[in-house]
């Protein structure tokens, strides 16, 4: 059996791995954010050749039960992040009706098309990012793939007049299942693009023999519908998980990440627990050296700042 791999991980027909690492200073272990895998590694390859390749250890985040518990035998810190939307791409025609109506009220706007990776379309996709809601807050790094290989492909919503209103991009962790990484709306797009954009990807998808389309991971969640889930998990829950999610809950007001739930909970997907993995001896520096890595206590101190500024009298 493959290996299960961590969020926007790869599975190529290559014959040694490739790792995209971020050293984290607190923990003293480098963090294996992205990372190309070949194809015939099995979990246990995958892990030993992990341990091999980083001696003095590691940290891998978005990693899904089968990793985790894996990992956690071998006595490896383990902390649920939060959940990841997982869709049966052989499902689609039953989303709910809800998003039916908003997908019928996208197509009254524009449509959605792919475009081709070529250098004057990555410029356009970069300058598409200022248009966004986003725009001039700290941007958040390492957590999806921002990069434009040949392992990414990229859809558009479009109006009649060439005019981008949503852009997504998409990675590939094997032959039939994709990863949704970056979601990006323009400021003032109207209701229903984005469930329009979101469907009919997955639509051309599906069309392609793809089998799963991963919505990616929502921070700080717990759905309702891993009640069931949890139960039968092995993996107890720790101090730091309870520590990570009260801090995600008070500062909310930087990251809307409820907001985020919501749109991705509309398409009704199949909700599963991701993990940070963790050989330190100190996971609450790991989880400190992640918090500014990926630029959220940049984000959450400019907002806090603004926020304030906007208050005040």
């Amino acid at each position: 059996m493959k290996a299960q791999l961590p969020l926007s991980w790869t599975n190529k027909e290559i014959e040694y791995p490739n790792f995209d690492v971020v050293n984290l200073h607190l923990s003293g272990v480098p963090w294996i954010y992205k990372a190309d895998i070949p194809s015939n590694y099995d979990l246990k390859g995958m892990c030993d050749e992990l341990e091999s390749k980083f001696k003095n250890g590691f940290l891998l985040r978005g990693c899904r039960t089968e990793l985790a518990a894996y990992l956690s035998d071998k006595r490896y810190k383990v902390i649920r992040t939060g959940a990841e939307g997982v869709i049966s791409l052989q499902c689609i025609s039953d989303l709910p009706e809800s998003v039916g109506n908003l997908v019928r009220r996208g197509e009254k706007i524009g449509c959605v098309a792919e475009i081709s990776l070529t250098e004057t379309n990555r410029k356009r996709v970069s300058s598409f990012i200022k248009k966004t809601p986003y725009a001039l807050k700290p941007k958040l790094k390492y957590l999806f793939n921002t990069s434009f290989d040949s392992n990414t492909r990229c859809f558009v919503m479009s109006k009649s007049d060439g005019t981008w209103l949503g852009v997504i991009t998409v990675s590939f962790s094997s032959v039939d299942t994709c990863h949704a990484e970056m979601i990006l709306r323009e400021k003032n797009a109207p209701v229903g693009v984005m469930e329009l954009l979101l469907y009919s990807v997955m639509t051309i998808l599906k069309r392609e023999g793809k089998k799963k389309f991963s919505l990616g991971e929502v921070p700080f969640v717990t759905p309702a519908s891993m009640d069931d889930y949890n139960k039968d998990n092995s993996l107890v829950r720790t101090l730091q998980e309870f520590v990570l999610f009260r801090s995600g809950h008070l500062l909310r007001y930087a990251f809307n990440y409820k907001g985020l739930f919501d749109f991705k909970n509309k398409f009704d997907p199949e909700w599963q627990p991701v993990y940070i993995c963790t050989s330190s001896k100190a996971p609450f520096l790991s989880l400190i050296d992640l918090f500014y890595k990926t630029g959220y206590l940049e984000l959450s101190r400019k907002e806090l700042v603004s926020n304030f500024i906007f208050s005040s009298p």
